[in-house]
């Protein structure tokens, strides 16, 4: 498939993107800004480890979700409630920044694998590892998280404003990350990155 006919299959599939996307967490959503914040700063976004993340094996993995920007929106509304209503913990908040697909994949990025941890470390040498979500519907306690169609890079991901679109939950913290760079004249940021998304524009 050439190069041509790939986006003409993503352009005609609503299921399908040609970006991936990472979302910050925090206690709460100023955390969430903050963080993004560091991370626009640094133009880096350093990976998660066994630790503090989910991820397996020694390597620490920056995690992507491979959906279309409104089934990004869903997801997060759908772990607001989980949050009301089961008191589940903070996974990610509706702040981060987007990829073009062909740009993690050049950086070594690459789709998880879905499957039981030690199936997959017994095909994968030690050194993949950090590619493993544990999949697994045959226990009372289903573990499922392929609804989040995760990529992965390893170590850290380093990028520049030019590659990036911006994720912010509102207009609130729209008008707070421009009033940010202008007060701390950080102006190549508003004017390097392709753009920014408002999330609100998209729940209602």
């Amino acid at each position: 498939m050439d190069k041509k006919a790939w986006k003409k299959r993503i352009k005609y599939r609503k299921d399908l993107t040609s970006k991936v996307t990472h979302l910050t967490k925090g206690k709460n959503e100023e955390e969430a800004f903050e963080n993004l914040i560091k991370i626009l700063e640094e133009k880096c976004i350093k990976g998660s480890t066994r630790k503090r993340g989910y991820i397996c094996g020694e390597m620490p993995a920056v995690c992507l979700m491979d959906m279309p920007i409104v089934f990004v929106a869903e997801n997060l509304q759908y772990e607001k409630t989980l949050r009301e209503q089961e008191k589940q913990k903070i996974r990610y908040l509706g702040f981060g920044v987007r990829f073009q697909k062909a740009f993690i994949y050049k950086y070594g990025g690459r789709p998880v694998i879905y499957d039981e941890n030690y199936r997959a470390k017994s095909y994968l040498s030690k050194s993949e590892w950090w590619r493993i979500v544990n999949l697994d519907l045959t226990s009372q306690e289903i573990i499922d998280w392929s609804h989040e169609r995760e990529w992965r890079v390893p170590k850290k991901l380093v990028f520049k404003y030019s590659q990036c679109e911006v994720i912010v939950p509102s207009d609130k913290y729209y008008k707070r990350l421009v009033n940010y760079c202008l007060k701390n004249e950080r102006d190549d940021i508003l004017l390097g990155i392709r753009g920014i998304i408002t999330l609100s524009s998209i729940y209602y």
